[in-house]
Order: structure tokens, then sequence, then C-alpha cells
């Protein structure tokens, strides 16, 4: 098993509806927002983690193929296949089993091929943020929203915290292809999650209007690729090892 090229995928990510991706609370003041996003604690920016978009990605291509990703699912397992050719473990990675069979198949199998950057606004995307601050938090929006029990009762008021609508996060993809397989796996089953990615959401509430994504090209203009090919709003390039 050799290292043959890797694929490096770039594009911008843009936030067609409010995001939420949430950060824990252990502790909260009085005045302090219920649900306030992940930041950056260097820069207290907003920004996307790559295991969120990377699980994401896993959760929806698992759905897609649907059998024992599913079944396993719901006995609250994740799903170890035996098959070293399994397209989630090759692209996603799986710890092995501790026992020789399941050590052989991931010995087979080898590394994980996705690599997933985490996404940071563009510099321009701050700039223009950076002037709802007086509506919101920084760079953000305060969602204000009330919850009502079905059944009758008293309007229970929340906030919410979100990166409003039009944002764009710089997103950075990292492919690799060790043999015939995973280049067949880039075009089935990796651009499938891309689509299915932007069919549902990322982050949280999004039954609720919430983080509807779409991919643009960096390269090209942004009001020109609405209806575009997904693969033509991607910046995908080939890079050979290096001997």
């Amino acid at each position: 098993m050799q290292l043959r090229k890797v694929i490096r995928i770039r594009a911008l990510l843009l936030a067609k509806t409010g995001l939420r991706i949430g950060m824990s609370r252990d502790q909260m003041a009085i005045g302090d927002l219920d649900n306030p996003v992940i930041r950056n604690p260097l820069t207290d920016e907003p920004y996307i983690p790559g295991s969120s978009l990377k699980g994401k990605l896993r959760y929806l291509l698992e759905w897609s193929l649907g059998g024992d990703y599913i079944l396993k699912a719901k006995e609250r397992h994740v799903y170890a296949s035996p098959d070293p050719q399994d397209p989630v473990a090759r692209i996603f990675g799986l710890a092995p089993e501790n026992d020789p069979k399941g050590l052989e198949v991931a010995r087979q199998r080898g590394p994980t091929r996705l690599l997933v950057r985490d996404a940071y606004l563009t510099p321009d995307s701050k700039e223009e943020l950076e002037r709802t601050i007086a509506r919101g938090g920084y760079l953000t929006e305060i969602k204000q929203e009330v919850f009502i029990p079905r059944l009758g009762g008293n309007a229970n008021p929340r906030t919410t915290e979100r990166v409003p609508a039009g944002a764009r996060f710089q997103v950075e993809m990292v492919y690799r292809v060790l043999d015939d397989l995973d280049e067949a796996y880039f075009g089935k089953y990796l651009m499938r999650a891309l689509e299915l990615l932007e069919l549902d959401g990322l982050g949280g509430h999004i039954s609720r209007g919430y983080g509807q994504v779409y991919f643009l090209h960096p390269g090209k203009p942004l009001e020109a690729q609405e209806g575009m090919d997904l693969k033509e709003r991607l910046e995908i390039q080939e890079v050979p090892p290096t001997e």
C-alpha cells in the first residue's frame, strides 16, 4: 500500500440560512445566552470545526447506504464492517476491533482517507459581519425564540446565537488515494455526501430552518454559481506525492 496522490478540495461554504454549531456550557451566569455558538478561543470568531463537518458527512453517507449502518445505530453501536473495502470505514476512518480479525481488517483497509480542516470566516465575510455587532454578538446574531408546549401552557422564551445567513467559511479537505478503489470512492461516495449536505444541513435546529449551506468555488464569481453542478463549484486539485 503506497500513497499515489492527494486530492485537495477547496471551497467556500455559504450559510444560506442562519448557522448554529453550539458549544457546551458547563456554567452559565445570569444574562448569558441559552445557546452560544462555538468560537476560536484566541480570536473569539465563530468557526466550523472540521470534526462537525466530517461527522455530518459521515452520518449522511451512512444513512444513504442504510442496512447495518442504521441497524447498529439504533442499537447504539458503531457498525464496524468486516469488509476492508467498506466505503465509510475507508473514507472516514474506523477504530479497529481489538481482536486478531479486526486488526487484520484494519491493516488491509489502511489509513483514513479523508482529512477535514477547521473552517474559518473569509476576510471579506468577517468584515461584513462586523457591521452586525450592534444587532447581536461579535460576528453573530441573537435570535429570539419562544417555545410553547403543544398541550398548552405558558410561553417560554429562549435566545439562540447563530452565524447570520450570508456568512462564508473557507473549507479545505484532503483525500488520500492509495489504490484504484479510493479513486472510485471519491466520485461515488464522497461527492454524494457533499451533495447530501446541501440537501440536509449543518449544525443544529435544521428542521427549524437553520443550517442550510451551499458550496462555492473560491475562484469564480459568487453570483454566477447558483444552480451549477456541485463539482463545478469545488476547486479540486490533484497533488502527486513528493518523490
